[in-house]
């Protein structure tokens, strides 16, 4: 859109949007979900009072800009603004994009890109998401695919899919979800929710509570709903006629993610989750790894500064390598570091990491712990994984089969096999890649392998010797 736009009536002004982007009334129609008569009254000015949800619609169906998108709810600003039987609309600020002003149907600059202004300020619409990350790094494969699935659809009757995030415990997986909600806010005018599923210290939320807390956040409860049957499809019936992006944080079954889901519509469902839900075998899995190396460093620079990091990246290398690459722990010597400025990465390496046995309490800043969160994925577990992790642990320092497994706990193959199973799908056992077909091998996340043997510890270094017994490699 250029300085010659300015000025220009709604009508007019969407109607230039929509040749400049090569598209006829019925494709528009199509891409925003709006009727082609109701785009045909809006470009000849029949609508003098276009509803600000409309306009977003149509500005993500031309794949506008922020500063497009600023100038379109400008000029509807204008039109709203303007005196109902003709007359000079009335202009009161509003001098560009972030330009502070009283009017609820300014849009304000985004913080960050694919984010277009706040919620409905009258409260018609829910904005709960927790703030965006500023420093929020890497992940470009896994939001290129929230890009597109949360993309505005086409006319459709069938719902969009489920999306579970899941990856080892501080992996990022809230930090993902969080920030792929603020990139699509635009195209959820109707509200954005956000549910903590299993908040610290009190039990997880049951699916009734998960569908009162959404219907409460949207403005749909009603005392009279009894039974989780009637009160999900109250939730079910609102999504369907409205755009509302779902956030379900630490989700622990598939109950609470399945009721909550859409059956039809446009509004969407994020789900984090410690453990796999298997049973949710229609949903969109998202696995989340630990950043690369260079991917660490690039962290660190953007939390420490390039100017701190400087001569330093050997040394921040090795407290990366240390770190397991893993986000949360990252963040937690950062922010270490950053609250102690006379402090240089060589202080961390020297001074605080270098111990093994109290690394794991050193990956720590105030309430940012790496056992904290290995420790709410071990609790996932039954009691027999919990015995067997430490004593895994404890031996098999390398790659591992089932078979290895059984050796180290005294059990069957099938029963090691579903043990290490479980563990896999808690995040705490990780499957080597590029293993050929066959029996798949293991491996334990080195802070997992600290968390374990700090928890359990146990004598079992003559275990060794029956592995390894003969020169026959049993692992």
């Amino acid at each position: 859109m250029v300085e010659e736009d300015r000025g220009l009536s709604f009508g007019l002004l969407l109607r230039r949007c929509r040749l400049a982007a090569g598209m006829t009334q019925e494709e528009l129609a199509a891409a925003s979900t709006l009727s082609v008569r109701a785009i045909s009254d809006l470009e000849r000015g029949r609508t003098g009072r276009p509803q600000r949800r409309s306009v977003a619609l149509l500005a993500e169906a031309l794949s506008q800009d922020e500063e497009g998108v600023w100038r379109l709810t400008e000029a509807a600003r204008s039109a709203r603004l303007a005196p109902e039987h003709g007359g000079t609309p009335s202009h009161s600020g509003g001098g560009g994009p972030g330009t502070a002003s009283d009017d609820p149907y300014e849009v304000r600059a985004p913080a960050h890109p694919g984010t277009y202004g706040p919620c409905d300020s009258q409260g018609n619409a829910a904005c709960e998401l927790p703030p965006d990350l500023a420093d929020f790094t890497a992940r470009e494969r896994e939001l290129h695919y929230f890009d597109n699935a949360l993309a505005v659809p086409g006319p459709t009757s069938s719902a969009r899919r489920p999306m579970l995030v899941t990856g080892p415990p501080g992996v990022g997986k809230t930090a993902l979800a969080v920030h792929a909600a603020h990139r699509s806010r635009a195209r959820f005018p109707d509200g954005q929710v956000y549910v903590e599923l299993a908040p610290a210290g009190r039990p997880a939320l049951r699916p009734a509570e998960v569908v009162h807390r959404i219907l409460h956040s949207v403005g749909a409860a009603d005392e009279s709903l009894g039974s989780l049957e009637e009160a999900s499809a109250r939730l079910r019936a609102f999504l369907a006629r409205k755009r509302v992006l779902v956030v379900l944080d630490d989700a622990v079954t598939e109950g609470q993610v399945r009721c909550a889901r859409p059956a039809v519509g446009s509004s969407a469902v994020i789900a984090t989750c410690r453990r796999r839900l298997s049973a949710l075998a229609d949903a969109d899995s998202i696995e989340v790894g630990v950043f690369g190396p260079e991917e660490s460093l690039r962290f660190l620079a953007r939390m420490l500064g390039e100017e701190r990091l400087g001569a330093a990246r050997s040394d921040a290398a090795w407290v990366a390598e240390v770190c397991g690459h893993l986000p949360l722990a990252l963040r937690a010597v950062g922010c270490r570091l950053l609250a102690r400025p006379h402090w240089t990465v060589r202080t961390l390496v020297e001074e605080v990491l270098d111990d093994p046995r109290t690394r794991l309490r050193e990956l720590s800043s105030g309430d940012l712990t790496v056992r904290a969160a290995v420790a709410a994925s071990f609790a996932l577990l039954d009691e027999q994984a919990q015995g067997a992790l430490p004593r895994l642990a404890g031996v098999l320092r390398q790659g591992f089969s089932s078979y290895g497994a059984a050796v180290v706990l005294g059990c069957g193959v099938a029963r090691a096999r579903r043990i290490v199973g479980d563990l896999t799908d808690c995040h705490l056992v990780e499957v080597l890649d590029g293993q050929p077909s066959g029996e798949p091998r293991y491996r334990i996340p080195p802070l997992v392998r600290l968390f374990a043997l700090e928890a359990v510890p146990l004598p079992v270094p003559a275990l060794t010797d029956v592995l390894t017994g003969g020169g026959q490699r049993v692992v």
